[in-house]
């Protein structure tokens, strides 16, 4: 079934019973061809194969010629005003269904886009966060090699003042150097005896 306009329908017959049944031009009855191609009763026969048909014999003569040629040919109808109706309304239904399809497609495409880009922006930080953590541990594995480096010398020059004051102590003769002395010769009277034996 060829659409040409909202009311006008063209249908490819075969040779052979076209299934038709009219009353002036107006259908009546289908059956055969014309109800397995869609024709319903109520439709107006206006052109069989290029030629106008205005009158039931008009019909009739183009039909029987059509039918015994052993050709296919084209019947124009005028739908129904009910036919026309029932078809705008499926024409409504089915663009309001493709818009709503479309409208679906786009939220959900929108919705993919923006989980994308979300993800990449999450990919992104942490990343960044990474470079920015790895750049401080380089600064300060930098900055602690700096820091240890003065500590050790302080504590050379520690090392050196005490040295400087300990000996004053040594010859100041106070109550070290006695303790030291009354040491050696308990030692060195434990030593003896080991040896006699």
């Amino acid at each position: 079934m060829v659409e040409l306009q909202p009311g006008i329908a063209k249908l490819e017959f075969a040779m052979g019973s076209h299934g038709l049944e009219w009353k002036g031009t107006e259908v009546v009855r289908c059956s055969c061809q014309a109800r397995l191609l869609g024709v319903k009763p109520g439709w107006s026969i206006s052109m069989i194969n290029g030629q106008t048909v205005m009158e039931s014999h008009q019909v009739w003569a183009e039909l029987n010629k059509w039918k015994k040629s052993g050709k296919k040919y084209f019947i124009y109808f005028v739908k129904d005003e009910a036919t026309i109706r029932a078809d705008q309304a499926k024409a409504d239904a089915e663009r309001a269904k493709k818009e709503k399809a479309e409208e679906e497609r786009r939220k959900r495409e929108e919705s993919e886009r923006r989980i994308a880009e979300e993800a990449k922006k999450k990919r992104e930080d942490d990343l960044n966060k990474r470079k920015e953590e790895y750049w401080d541990k380089q600064q300060a594995g930098k900055e602690a090699p700096a820091e240890a480096a003065p500590a050790p010398a302080a504590a050379e020059e520690a090392p050196a003042e005490n040295a400087t004051e300990a000996p004053p102590a040594e010859e100041g003769g106070g109550g070290e150097a006695p303790a030291e002395g009354e040491a050696a010769p308990a030692e060195e009277e434990a030593a003896p005896p080991a040896e006699g034996e």
